[in-house]
């Protein structure tokens, strides 16, 4: 699980943007069974939910367009045969 907590830390980018408490990435990980691509994805949509601070001295513009285009890069293949209405 070190080698996965590690990669998904380095794809959510925590090193350079802190969020998420280390009991939360694993979290991350078990619900996705271990799999550190839908961890990832489902991180940085979490992250992305995260918007801009406007406080008197302090102003911090939103990122949510960095994490959702990282996000893209992890997201399930949805691909597939779509089936038709009628059954057939």
């Amino acid at each position: 699980m070190n080698v996965r907590l590690e990669r998904l830390k380095e794809n959510l980018r925590e090193s350079d943007y802190p969020f998420f408490e280390e009991a939360q990435l694993i979290r991350l990980l078990e619900e996705a069974d271990g799999n550190v691509d839908a961890a990832s994805y489902r991180g940085l949509i979490i992250k992305a939910e995260q918007d801009g601070i406007d406080l008197s001295d302090l102003q911090m513009e939103s990122m949510r367009g960095y994490w959702l285009s990282l996000a893209r890069l992890y997201r399930p293949d949805a691909g597939g045969v779509l089936k038709r209405g009628d059954g057939n």
